[in-house]
């Protein structure tokens, strides 16, 4: 019997080793793929990628045959599944597709989580505690013994791991349980830093879309005005690429005087917005904007300044059209007084007119006062005419309309002035496009537009000069459909910009002679034709008008 204990010592010896031999194995194997995690905090965190690779490392690492995760939604209340592994395609895409409501549904899931510790059902079939809920998800994932282990992140939980053997039936252990729960503490770190860096890739996205498709230029600077960023819209606007922007200053861009440039600084060193303010800014191509400028400070985590965000809007459109209506507003203002007074002008000037003509006619053919009684007669008849022209501008006239064509109108006006424009030494040029430009118009009003248009140019011009007419077809910005652009460009004295937005106003000129009537007319005949006019000039520079007229074609 003595040898028999001693023979029986050895043995149960060998198994004792044999049982630690493996603990040392499943630890030091647990201990390999928590390691091997780990090293994904050091990567580019994709969640999707780490919980793949969690979903892989518990099953191959910790021998369980199914895995599913699920993580508390940033609301707090619905427990998402975002991973599953090993079940039937119905049970994956339902637990998928039906997230858990914390406080509501009352399963072994939500109780792991509101309780903060592993839960371990060896019989889900036969558990008295099991809820309705239970057997429901019993049903659809075939669960038999099952293990859910909380993710926890420094006290707080975030989700759940649950595992089961359900294909080779293997005894789930204390140290399965206490394994798994290691490895679940650090999953729910790098699932955490993936969550944290997705969030933030998320907002940086929506960041940078937001800015992609805003309506406004958006161009972002350091204190001392270097260019950092330039939004697609900005690009339009201004006509440079983000690569070009970024070599340049934002002062240099927009031309800001010293004083501007002071200005703007010390409001942003005092971290104050800039108040939305106009400049006139000229693309690479030549076309003149104006632009809305507003700018507000970009601040950094301690509140330093670090530079500006300035929105650009372009206003030339804008601008344009409240110029037109405004000058429409003011031809309909003076359409209501000139056909309120023009007929207590009118009848008076009949009476005096007939008085001045019968004393004329008495007068013997010698008489001194014959020539000054005419005198009279022509200097009613101009104001007749002056009347005529204001209620012409008060109401719209018939127009003689029929196909034209643009260019030769615009030769045979230039014919009519170019000997005039000789004798003062100045050259007209034209520059036509080379598409034919029909329309349907009036040609004698258009001929009227262009001649006094180009008159106008010649009459700006005091010694030897130039005047340029070109045209081209242009797409429309703001109303749809093909344009003619018509372009009158003197080197002229210029027109000071305190005036400028007054030219079309009736009656106003800087001529020492005629009515200032002309443009007001002008306008009024492209306004009838659906057009615009617009004028650009700088002070001993030149000027420039520009017509804009829709091609009709069709009959009216």
């Amino acid at each position: 019997m003595g040898n028999d204990r001693m023979k029986a010592a050895p043995d149960s010896l060998l198994v004792t080793n044999e049982k630690l031999k493996t603990k040392l194995e499943v630890k030091n194997n647990l201990l390999n793929h928590v390691y091997e995690i780990s090293s994904m905090l050091t990567s580019v965190p994709d969640l999707e990628k780490v919980l793949r690779e969690i979903v892989d490392r518990i099953m191959t690492g910790l021998n369980f045959d199914r895995v599913i995760i699920h993580l508390i939604n940033n609301d707090g209340v619905r427990l998402e599944c975002v991973r599953t592994k090993g079940f039937t395609q119905i049970g994956a895409e339902r637990a998928l597709s039906k997230p858990l409501v914390i406080g509501k549904h009352y399963c072994y899931e939500t109780s792991a989580i509101l309780r903060g510790e592993p839960i371990f059902i060896k019989d889900t079939v036969n558990n008295p505690e099991a809820t309705e809920v239970d057997r429901i998800i019993n049903n659809y994932q075939e669960r038999k013994s099952v293990l859910y282990v909380p993710l926890k992140l420094k006290g707080k939980v975030i989700g759940l791991i649950g595992v089961d053997r359900y294909r080779t039936r293997m005894e789930i252990t204390q140290d399965d349980i206490e394994s798994l729960a290691i490895f679940a503490n650090q999953a729910a770190i790098i699932i955490e830093n993936a969550r944290l860096y997705d969030a933030l890739s998320n907002e940086k996205m929506l960041s940078e879309n937001i800015i992609r498709c805003s309506v406004n230029g958006i161009m972002v600077s350091d204190l001392d005005g270097q260019i950092r960023n330039l939004n697609p819209r900005g690009e339009e606007i201004l006509g440079i690429n983000n690569e070009e922007a970024k070599l340049r200053l934002i002062q240099d861009v927009f031309l800001f005087n010293d004083k501007e440039r002071l200005r703007i600084y010390k409001a942003l060193k005092r971290k104050e917005d800039i108040s939305p303010f106009e400049i006139t800014y000229q693309r690479k191509d030549n076309r003149r904007l104006t632009l809305g400028i507003t700018a507000f400070t970009l601040t950094g985590e301690n509140g330093d300044v670090h530079g500006a965000v300035s929105l650009i809007t372009d206003l030339t459109e804008k601008k344009r059209m409240d110029d037109y209506l405004l000058r429409t507003e003011k031809l309909a203002a003076l359409g209501w007084i000139a056909s309120g007074i023009a007929h207590e002008i009118r009848n008076p000037l009949a009476g005096i007119y007939t008085t001045v003509q019968n004393m004329e006619n008495e007068c013997d053919t010698d008489n001194s006062h014959r020539g000054e009684l005419k005198n009279i007669l022509t200097e009613i008849d101009r104001i007749e005419g002056l009347i005529r022209e204001v209620l012409n501008l008060a109401r719209p006239l018939p127009l003689q309309i029929e196909e034209v064509d643009v260019h030769k109108l615009l030769t045979n006006t230039v014919s009519l002035v170019r000997k005039e424009a000789t004798k003062k030494d100045i050259v007209i040029k034209t520059q036509f496009s080379k598409e034919t430009m029909p329309t349907r118009a009036d040609p004698n009003r258009l001929r009227q537009v262009f001649l006094n248009l180009l008159i106008n140019a010649v009459d700006s011009i005091t010694t030897k000069g130039k005047v340029m007419i070109s045209t081209e077809m242009m797409e429309g910005q703001t109303k749809p459909g093909r344009w003619l652009l018509i372009r009158f460009k003197d080197n002229g004295i210029g027109i000071p910009a305190e005036v400028i937005n007054k030219i079309f106003d009736p009656f106003f000129t800087t001529k020492s002679v005629g009515t200032g009537l002309g443009l007001t007319v002008s306008d009024k005949i492209i306004q009838d034709h659906h057009g615009i006019i617009e004028v650009e000039s700088k002070v001993q520079k030149g000027t420039t008008f520009c017509v804009r007229l829709p091609v009709f074609l069709d009959e009216a």
